[in-house]
Parts: structure tokens; sequence; C-alpha cells
């Protein structure tokens, strides 16, 4: 793979688990009251 292609899967992964990751926290701070 192309040095861009790297470039642009590296910042795919870490918009999607950054993205994760803070719902998560978020969730955990302030949790769904049902």
């Amino acid at each position: 793979m192309s040095t861009g292609a790297i470039v642009m899967m590296a910042v795919a992964i870490l918009i999607v688990w950054g993205g994760l990751v803070a719902a998560i926290l978020r969730l955990r701070k302030h949790p769904e009251s049902e």
C-alpha cells in the first residue's frame, strides 16, 4: 500500500475508535435513565 493509503486508514481507524471511546466515557459519566 502507498503511504497516503496507510495514513488515510490510520486516520479512519482513529476516528472510529476515538468516537467509540468518547461515547463509552460519556455514557459512564451520564448513564441513560430508563
